[in-house]
């Protein structure tokens, strides 16, 4: 039988934020709130140390229009669990939005719950990052999933906070050209997969901040547990950027994934779509094109 012994306990109360603030023709709202503890569990293998986090934050996300702003509340608890007998932390993160509306009325919009360690809104990117820590050579991982809708899009394994809007090197922003008023849509190419998930080849993806538009496999590698995470660039007339770039006019630019002691990857894209009949590839490389999720 388990038995866990209190650390701390921390309680987040948002009773000051106005849209929760009562009139006379308004009923009060329930103050969402939530806790912060940690907690040891003592088991026969040995002690777990538990940590269980939740943060709040506001995000005002860009809608398609390129003017408007949807604006959300999202709650996001970490759990993690620490084993005297393991290496690595084990995770989960949970996290729950709501829409907020200028009648100071809010509505539940979604809910995920995935492995990792910590997440937090990039609302730049009108996306929520999951990363998980490393553990021993293995490389971060991360799983974006768009604000709006909560649905899962890209799998990176780059290392964080090294893009320019918050996320990491192994996803790419590009944005369409600036006609004065809004830029036209934006796209994202990222490359990586999940450890834990057994014999799982990496693709590159591409796509918005809401649907993944196309899944490619680059297979003849040996991967391995701990894969050799490419550099991830975008050229376009030679010109290479890594976390950021503008296209003038339609999505013309080539996609490219440099390895540790392997010649590059090259794949063009053309039309906004990736052209895989056209990549340039090392011996023994083959490229698959996988459904889009």
């Amino acid at each position: 039988m388990l038995r866990a012994t209190a650390f701390a306990l921390c309680v987040l109360w948002m009773g000051a934020i106005p849209w929760a603030q009562a009139t006379k023709k308004q009923k009060t709202l329930e103050t969402p709130h939530d806790e912060s503890k940690a907690w040891v569990m003592h088991t026969k293998e040995g002690d777990v140390d538990v940590t269980e986090n939740a943060h709040f934050d506001f995000a005002d996300v860009l809608r398609d229009d390129g003017q408007s702003y949807t604006r959300l509340l999202v709650l996001h608890k970490d759990h993690n669990e620490r084993r005297e007998w393991q290496d690595g932390i084990s995770g989960t993160v949970t996290v729950t939005a709501w829409t907020l509306s200028q009648s100071d009325n809010r509505n539940q919009r979604w809910t995920l719950r995935s492995p990792g360690n910590t997440g937090r809104p990039l609302p730049d990117l009108g996306m929520f990052l999951v990363s998980s820590w490393p553990c021993c050579s293995a490389p971060f991982e991360n799983i974006y999933f768009s604000l709006l809708s909560g649905k899962r899009l890209y799998t990176t394994n780059g290392v964080p906070d090294k893009g320019i809007f918050g996320q990491d090197s192994g996803l790419v922003r590009i944005d369409g050209g600036y006609d004065g008023n809004r830029y036209s849509q934006t796209r994202f190419i990222g490359f990586g997969a999940v450890g834990h998930i057994a014999n799982q080849v990496p693709t590159l993806q591409y796509g918005t901040d809401q649907a993944i538009k196309q899944r490619i496999s680059l297979l003849g590698r040996e991967y391995g547990d701990n894969f050799d995470v490419p550099k991830l660039l975008i050229t376009q007339d030679d010109k290479r950027l890594e976390s950021y770039l503008e296209l003038n006019g339609p999505f013309n630019c080539v996609v490219v994934l440099q390895f540790d002691h392997s010649p590059e990857v090259r794949i063009p894209v053309e039309n906004d779509v990736m052209r895989l009949d056209k990549a340039t590839l090392p011996p023994g490389y083959s490229l698959r094109s996988e459904p889009a999720p």
